[in-house]
């Protein structure tokens, strides 16, 4: 049976490390399991950005978003967050 993939959902205030933390799990855990990051920011892509530059993951593995939250995404974002979760 295969198992549904696990969603993450990491908030804090501007500065609160939030990025930094990404880095880091996808660092320490990227060997062992199937990542993929989708980063939300309604103004720019800076985080997705941060963590193409520290090459945490592959590019196709990350994903800046830049709208206000996810439940409102268009179909062509859907699609996306669909590629990079499918096993």
């Amino acid at each position: 049976m295969k198992k549904p993939a696990l969603r993450l959902g990491i908030g804090g205030p501007v500065g609160s490390g939030k990025t930094a933390l990404v880095k880091t799990l996808c660092a320490e855990l990227r060997e062992r399991f199937d990542i993929a990051v989708i980063t939300n920011d309604i103004y720019t892509r800076e985080d997705a950005e941060f963590l193409l530059r520290h090459e945490v993951l592959d590019q196709s593995r990350i994903l800046g978003v830049g709208l206000p939250g996810l439940a409102m995404a268009s179909a062509q974002h859907e699609t996306q967050y669909s590629r990079l979760f499918r096993s």
